[in-house]
């Protein structure tokens, strides 16, 4: 039997190997999948919660209408 090699890179993590490699690259892709939802999810809460404040609440946080995704986005 023939050992296939290959070389996977993932989060800056160089995985090397056969079987087992591919399925520490698939496990690492899903790691990635699910912190990916977990910020989009944590971004549209953000972008909600400022979504409901008034022009008086935003205008306090240094805010308007028009930079409430921008805020959401990069969590200021």
């Amino acid at each position: 039997m023939t050992d296939i090699t290959y070389e996977t890179r993932t989060s800056g993590t160089v995985i090397r190997g056969h079987r087992t490699g591919l399925l520490a690259s698939f496990t690492a892709y899903c790691g990635q999948f699910v912190e990916g939802a977990r910020e989009g999810q944590q971004i549209a809460t953000r972008y909600h919660a400022l979504s409901r404040l008034s022009g008086v609440d935003l205008a306090s946080r240094g805010l308007t209408r028009h930079t409430i995704a921008r805020a959401a986005l990069t969590g200021d």
